[in-house]
């Protein structure tokens, strides 16, 4: 066992729910109750039906119920429908570091075997503290993107460190899981590149599945791979390059605050970084009013080199085919914005992506690095659109951190607000009050049935 593995192990064994913070608790309980309006909001999206589909096929004494009915198929292929749901919409949290992440995609896997164990709220909570923990740290640690690996390959550790908690694996069980967990559940970039497809909503899934498979294989007596982060052919040499500064504390340790306290919710179903083009998007429209995009000349986005990347740089974005593109489209989510004056759900259907008066203001848009965001980078998100428009007028307006972000955060009324909407036709009312309650008072909750409850979609 390496050096990391041996800090991780510990730190898995050693996390309990008494040891954390008021402010991660709460955190823990907001980030649930967003991601599950994402998952709600996606219930009837095809990625989700199909998981759907396929996790009804089979059933489980021992299992976990198929989110949003009341089958109780095998536990991993209940975390495989949590986690397509949760993603689905790319409306869940984030976390930026030299590898950006969303680190509630473990919360699918925790879910589904903190029903099949039969744990607590309390038992709940300490698990997403603990996969929110590893995933932000190990983004911390290197980054894998540009080296051909997808953000999701970090899930191997972390939905396996929620899992093994969660099973109540010792430390030896829980060595093997991660060493079982780490050598199979490798991603490739490519689910992220160019058109992107609808496997991107289960990409993240995938990997707590197989988690929560190396968690169930470790405590039936497999045994695991060893020096998987260290080793001559582990983690560093094959994955990060090299390259991988792992914290000496994790969150509770020392000073050290859990990681869970700064992920960033989204506000808007839009990949994060274009959360603040929005907001300013937004402002501009009442600047030059809601026929005002109309006149624009040109549009320039000015934004971080990360951002650029990932969602202003390559030609797809100027004309996505799907939602899952035009929702990663820098270009497209600003004129989108600049024309109707909001992004939710509605701006990313076919006929917004074929709308041709739309996809000629996407073609005014250029974007740009600005250096200083750049250097910003890791702490705030900013963007700056500058409108020049035909009679030679310009409009710029600047968004440094937008809703959503831990210095600028939302309230649990915004949360509820986000979930009650996304809810509207599936869930009655006294389900939504019941589950909004049951989530804030997670930590007396015995067993996660009464929640559970909630969510059978009528």
């Amino acid at each position: 066992m390496d050096k990391f593995e041996s800090q991780i192990v510990d730190y898995i064994s050693g996390l309990e729910y008494d040891r954390l913070t008021e402010p991660a608790v709460e955190a823990a309980k907001t980030r649930l109750l967003d991601s599950l309006a994402c998952a709600v909001a996606a219930y009837n999206e095809s990625p989700v039906a199909a998981m759907r589909r396929i996790a009804l096929q089979s059933s489980s004494v021992e299992g976990a119920s198929v989110f949003g009915t009341a089958h109780v198929a095998p536990v991993y292929d209940a975390a495989m429908v949590w986690g397509t749901a949760i993603r689905a919409f790319d409306w869940n949290d984030t976390y930026l570091s030299k590898e950006p992440a969303h680190p509630s995609d473990n919360i699918g896997a925790a879910m589904a075997v903190a029903e099949a164990e039969r744990r607590s709220g309390r038992d709940l909570i300490a698990a997403i503290c603990l996969a929110y923990e590893l995933q932000c740290r190990f983004c911390d640690a290197a980054a894998i993107r540009e080296k051909g690996w997808d953000h999701v390959t970090y899930g191997s550790v972390s939905s396996t460190a929620a899992a093994a908690k969660l099973m109540k694996l010792n430390s030896e069980q829980t060595r093997n899981a991660l060493g079982i967990a780490v050598t199979t559940g490798n991603y490739l970039r490519q689910t992220r590149i160019g058109t992107i497809s609808s496997w991107k909503a289960a990409a993240f899934a995938k990997a707590a599945r197989n988690a929560v498979e190396a968690a169930l294989y470790a405590r039936n007596g497999f045994s695991g791979p060893s020096d998987i982060i260290a080793g001559r052919h582990g983690l560093i040499q094959q994955i990060t390059g090299g390259e991988f500064e792992l914290a000496p504390n994790f969150g509770g340790q020392g000073e050290e605050e859990y990681k869970i306290v700064n992920t960033y919710i989204k506000y808007f179903p839009a990949e994060y970084h274009s959360q603040s083009a929005i907001w300013a998007a937004m402002d501009l429209r009442t600047q030059i009013g809601p026929d005002g995009w109309r006149d624009i000349r040109t549009i320039l986005v000015e934004t971080s080199r990360h951002s650029y990347e990932i969602i202003g740089m390559e030609k797809d974005k100027w004309r996505p085919r799907t939602r899952e593109t035009a929702d990663h489209s820098l270009p497209f989510i600003t004129a989108a914005t600049l024309m109707d004056g909001d992004i939710t759900l509605k701006q990313f259907d076919p006929e917004h992506l074929r709308d041709k008066a739309l996809l000629d203001l996407v073609d005014k848009v250029e974007c740009r690095e600005k250096k200083e965001y750049t250097d910003l980078y890791g702490t705030s998100y900013p963007n700056k659109i500058t409108v020049s428009m035909n009679s030679g007028e310009v409009f710029e307006k600047e968004i440094i951190n937008p809703k959503g972000h831990p210095l600028n955060p939302l309230d649990r009324s915004q949360i509820e607000k986000k979930f009650r909407m996304n809810s509207e036709g599936l869930l009655n009312d006294t389900q939504q009050d019941r589950l909004i309650q049951f989530v804030w008072s997670l930590d007396e909750l015995e067993n996660l049935g009464p929640l559970l409850n909630c969510l059978v979609m009528r």
